[in-house]
């Protein structure tokens, strides 16, 4: 599989249609197009570093393989 945008080749495992290199880029472009983007994406950040929000994703987690778990053992 191809990058659509550059057409470097893509490694076999790789799940989407577009290379890393051309996603920066975009994201960079995106950016720079809109200043409250970039603002909103650096706040979201911030908050999830927040002890409490990495707390909060700790246990979410946690919950999740633990019903997983569940279900396998049901088997």
């Amino acid at each position: 599989m191809k990058c659509r945008q550059c057409g470097k080749e893509l490694k076999p495992h790789w799940s989407t249609d577009i290379c890393l290199e051309c996603s920066r880029e975009n994201m960079k472009k995106i950016f720079r197009e809109n200043p409250e983007v970039k603002q909103a994406f650096r706040e979201t950040i911030e908050e999830l570093k927040k002890p409490e929000s990495i707390a909060k994703m700790a246990k979410n987690t946690a919950g999740f393989m633990s019903a997983i778990q569940a279900l396998r053992s049901d088997k």
